[in-house]
């Protein structure tokens, strides 16, 4: 992608780009809840965990469209009992549907519609910025609730792309000592492409902060203050202000998947520490998911997880998830 286009994306992809619109205070009140579920690698459970959220918010009586917004390779239909899904976001990509919400599909649970993913199309795995941004526009004008967006594994541009229009940005991670390691890379990338968009029109911060990405930059930017006082060098006090305000208002929202005991819990603990060390954000702890045997054997069976009991350890931590951000009681 030229840098033309790279601008043009992030002045109408990213509708947080000026800091103030971070938060869910000040969140324009037209708009979805935007929920976007990301992690540092794939077989976390992202999908279960947005599927899981998606329920408790439609039990909550609140409109909700589950996205599968993972380009390369969507399953999530398959959670949902759904073999061959009858529109997806190819053909609203392609043009063969004018507006996303002609390739919602309708789910036999009460205020939940699902948009399945594009991955018959190579392709749109990498979609090019007016796709992206196309997309990204239209699900911020869905006429519901909340949108919950189920994203790829992994870090690269377009999954944080997405990751970044979201109010409720949530990572999950499992137990595993890489699985921690690579949910704080997640947040610190999303971190770093966050203060690339917002300095993308101004070449020498753009410098600054793209050698600050490389953890063994030869500029000793090991950490995001170290970053800060550089510019504070260079472009003076007010500048790495408005930076440190556009990282001081992101709080991702961790989740830990599959927890067998209470020290499993922890490790959402882990990455909140260090995120708070080095990149001066503070994430916020969902709680733990706790390795529910029935819903692993669901999964097996193929048996579709809205058939999951409601009063399923799953389902009530969902619950309590929904009630802690939004305040809404399944």
């Amino acid at each position: 992608m030229g840098h033309d286009g790279e601008t043009r994306l992030n002045q109408n992809l990213e509708l947080n780009h000026h800091p103030k619109n971070m938060q869910t205070d000040q969140f324009p009140k037209h708009h979805p809840g935007i929920w976007a579920v990301g992690g540092g690698k794939g077989g976390v459970g992202k999908s279960v965990i947005s599927l899981l959220l998606s329920l408790a918010l439609s039990r909550c009586g609140q409109r909700t469209v589950l996205v599968d917004a993972d380009l390369g390779g969507a399953n999530l239909h398959t959670l949902m009992g759904i073999k061959t899904p009858a529109r997806t976001l190819n053909d609203y990509l392609t043009r063969k549907y004018e507006t996303l919400e002609e390739v919602c599909i309708r789910t036999d649970i009460k205020n939940l519609e699902l948009i399945c993913g594009a991955s018959e199309i190579l392709s749109f795995a990498n979609p090019l910025f007016a796709q992206k941004t196309k997309m990204a526009q239209s699900i911020l004008n869905l006429a519901v609730d909340h949108v919950v967006l189920d994203l790829g594994a992994g870090a690269s541009y377009n999954v944080l792309d997405f990751y970044l229009i979201a109010k409720y940005p949530v990572v999950v991670l499992t137990p595993q000592p890489t699985s921690i390691h690579n949910a704080y890379g997640f947040v610190r990338n999303t971190v770093y492409r966050r203060l690339s968009r917002y300095v993308s029109q101004k070449p020498s911060l753009q410098e600054i902060v793209q050698k600050a990405m490389d953890p063994k930059n030869n500029n000793q930017m090991r950490t995001i203050s170290d970053l800060f006082a550089t510019v504070r060098k260079s472009h003076g006090e007010k500048v790495a202000f408005y930076l440190t305000k556009t990282i001081a208002k992101f709080r991702p929202l961790l989740i830990t998947n599959m927890a067998r005991n209470p020290k499993d819990g922890n490790a959402s603990r882990i990455v909140q520490m260090v995120a708070e060390k080095y990149l001066t954000l503070e994430a916020q702890e969902l709680g733990a998911m706790e390795y529910d045997p029935l819903l692993e054997e669901m999964i097996n069976k193929m048996i579709p997880l809205s058939e999951l009991p409601k009063y399923s350890r799953s389902n009530l931590t969902a619950d309590r998830i929904v009630q802690k951000l939004i305040g809404c009681t399944p």
